[in-house]
């Protein structure tokens, strides 16, 4: 099996400097911050609606405060962010048979990933700026699949949050969801994903199911 992982909350828990980068650029125009749960609901559709869900009816400012959370994020984007249980042993028996497929920008994906000497296991890697689209078009998985030179039906996509179930669906392959992410369990669950696990771990020493 062949594996098209997403990144924030499904191998990276990133929260806490995705979190920072926010509330700093909110709290420098004078807007209120908020907490680590509220901040995991924007999460999953790229920078920029990540900062226009975090201003909700308040767009007014979005330019300055979409221009200082990049600035800050790009500078601190490795400080907390760590690795789920499971995903480092994952990788290293997978090594080769796995691509990252995210909406997060790629110069940040590569920082994170260099940070713990992840990008050797990958074939590809794909962010929101390399990427023919943004999930949930399934422009990235055709790349990958196509790069990679990979059977469809041998290959899984692996999130936490509806873009990825819908880039898996549009793309005809399967799709397996982790509940602990950043999306919402109960709405994930809705969507009736192929697989379903309650974190990176149990994927990982349940999957490939035979």
């Amino acid at each position: 099996m062949n594996y098209i992982l997403d990144l924030d909350g499904t191998l990276m828990d990133s929260i806490e400097d995705l979190g920072n980068a926010i509330n700093y650029a909110l709290s420098e125009q004078g807007f209120s911050v908020y907490s680590k749960e509220e901040i995991k609901t924007f999460v999953g559709h790229g920078a920029l609606k990540f900062v226009l869900q975090s201003l909700g009816n308040r767009q007014d400012k979005w330019e300055e405060i979409y221009k200082l959370f990049l600035e800050y994020y790009d500078k601190h984007c490795t400080e907390y962010v760590k690795p789920y249980p499971g995903v480092l042993e994952f990788l290293e028996k997978n090594s080769g048979k796995c691509a990252v497929l995210t909406n997060k920008h790629i110069s940040q994906t590569l920082k994170i990933l260099k940070k713990f000497n992840l990008e050797k296991h990958f074939t590809c890697i794909l962010g929101s700026d390399n990427a023919p689209e943004k999930k949930p078009s399934p422009g990235g998985i055709f790349k990958i699949i196509e790069d990679s030179k990979w059977n469809p039906s041998e290959t899984l996509m692996v999130g936490d949050d509806v873009p990825d179930i819908g880039a898996a669906r549009a793309a005809g392959i399967k799709v397996a969801v982790i509940l602990s992410g950043f999306g919402n369990a109960k709405d994930l669950l809705e969507l009736k994903p192929d697989y379903a696990f309650k974190d990176f771990e149990e994927f990982s020493t349940k999957f490939p199911i035979l």
